[in-house]
């Protein structure tokens, strides 16, 4: 009974950003709508063209009401242990400082990129490189070619289906590499296909959170609505001095 108690409070807490959200989706339709409508009525048959993905769906209505389950239960508290999830390295990603094995694709943890004096920006780069350690991880694809996608905004936009394995996850991040030019002090790695990391730390859609001596020293709100990069620098220019 106490168990049902704390999943029922829990969801009268996601309700109200939940259906902010369904309210976002919603309008985000009806502009990408009337946009299309517009330029079909002015016979401009370019601006109209492509496939077009809905983002109030089923599909849409599950991923975003697991990102908040997501949030609910995360392991992470601000101030509290960092979770040594389990990782995997990417083939070709820099790592200028040291070396963490022999094989780039080895698994390992999320704390094996921590020194013990320099703080660890998790899914951030920046200029702070003299101070500051840090590491993309690449979770779980938002927006799946074949789920919940989004209409491409250009041509050549990626078209990355649902991983099935961690072969598929490992192509997509180094496709990623391969199209954007990563600071070198910024290292790349992946979740493993159990998504123990985006779990842990609550991830879903984006996070960014500092580490300090494998404590949470700073913990960012869940994306995209609370996701902000400036909110880092702030704290790394309080702490280290501005840039």
């Amino acid at each position: 009974m106490g168990m049902l108690s704390v999943d029922l409070l829990v969801t009268l807490q996601i309700l109200p950003g939940f259906f902010s959200n369904c309210l976002f989706l919603a309008l985000y339709d009806s502009v990408v709508l009337l946009k299309r409508a517009v330029s079909l009525l002015s016979c401009s048959g370019s601006a109209a063209g492509g496939q077009w993905h809905r983002m109030l769906t089923p599909a849409g209505l599950r991923s975003v009401w697991n990102s908040f389950l997501l949030d609910a239960y995360k392991q992470v508290k601000l101030g509290g242990e960092a979770p040594n999830s389990k990782v995997v390295k990417v083939p070709g990603s820099s790592d200028q400082r040291r070396s963490l094995g022999s094989r780039m694709d080895d698994e390992c943890h999320l704390l094996d990129f921590e020194s013990s004096d320099r703080p660890l920006i998790v899914n951030f780069g920046s200029e702070f490189s003299d101070v500051a350690d840090f590491l993309v991880v690449y979770i779980d694809e938002a927006h799946p070619s074949d789920g919940w996608a989004v209409s491409p905004m250009e041509s050549n936009a990626f078209q990355v289906r649902k991983h099935r394995s961690l072969e598929e996850r490992m192509l997509a991040a180094r496709t990623l590499l391969e199209h954007f030019a990563l600071p070198p002090q910024c290292r790349l790695v992946t979740d493993c296909m159990d998504n123990n990391a985006n779990v842990a730390y609550g991830v879903s859609f984006e996070r960014v959170c500092i580490v300090q001596q494998k404590k949470i020293a700073y913990l960012g709100g869940k994306g995209p609505f609370f996701y902000h990069l400036k909110d880092v620098r702030r704290w790394l220019e309080q702490s280290y001095g501005e840039r």
